[in-house]
């Protein structure tokens, strides 16, 4: 279950509908729109609600999630155990079950670190590989230019409110993993506790 649910990181690629060519224009040509992506990605709120996922070998799981972008992020899964992924800062903790002994990967070896990068740093257009334009929502995809983290991300966003609701990473093995928020709260803040990694110790006798 641990590798299934890291996969979570090193896998992800668009829907159907997001292969589709961007109105004959390319985002790179469009300053307004990537500044508007950008501010929308500055002025994301803490985030919790539940999600749904799509692994790379066509299973799906659910759950519930909590975020804090860009360093902090928790998805505790309904099937498995309540299986858990924490990221803290550059590392992504797997656990088996709440409480277990967690794996450790780091961020920067997954496409989620193009996501991250994107959100703290901003998308400049030399990280623009896609983008295409809906009837009522919208998404970019990206890469590292500097092919220092690896695989790419497309992000979705509702063309009102330019609501980010999904992502799809794509490793460098081609494996995607699409994460659609399918209830969207907002907060002022979240407590840091929410993204403790909680370990059970064995007693000792």
């Amino acid at each position: 279950m641990a590798l299934m649910l890291a996969a979570f990181f090193f896998a992800l690629t668009p829907a159907a509908a997001a292969s589709d060519t961007a109105n004959g224009f390319t985002l790179e040509q469009d300053s307004a729109w990537l500044g508007r992506i950008n501010q929308a990605l500055q002025a994301m709120p803490p985030l919790s609600g539940r999600f749904q996922q799509k692994l790379p070998n066509g299973a799906h799981a659910a759950g519930v999630y909590a975020i804090d972008w860009p360093n902090r992020l928790r998805f505790a899964y309904d099937i498995g155990g309540e299986s858990i992924v924490t990221v803290k800062g550059k590392f992504v903790a797997v656990q088996e079950v709440v409480g277990a002994e967690p794996n450790w990967f780091p961020v920067a070896l997954t496409p989620l670190a193009v996501l991250r990068q994107a959100i703290s740093d901003g998308i400049s257009a030399d990280m623009v590989s896609g983008f295409t334009l809906r009837d009522d929502n919208y998404s970019i995809t990206l890469h590292d230019p500097s092919e220092e983290l690896p695989g790419k991300a497309e992000l979705f966003f509702t063309l009102k409110g330019d609501r980010l609701y999904a992502w799809q990473l794509t490793d460098v093995q081609n494996l995607v993993t699409l994460v659609r928020l399918s209830e969207i709260i907002t907060h002022d803040a979240l407590p840091r506790s929410t993204f403790d990694i909680i370990e059970n110790e064995e007693d000792d006798y």
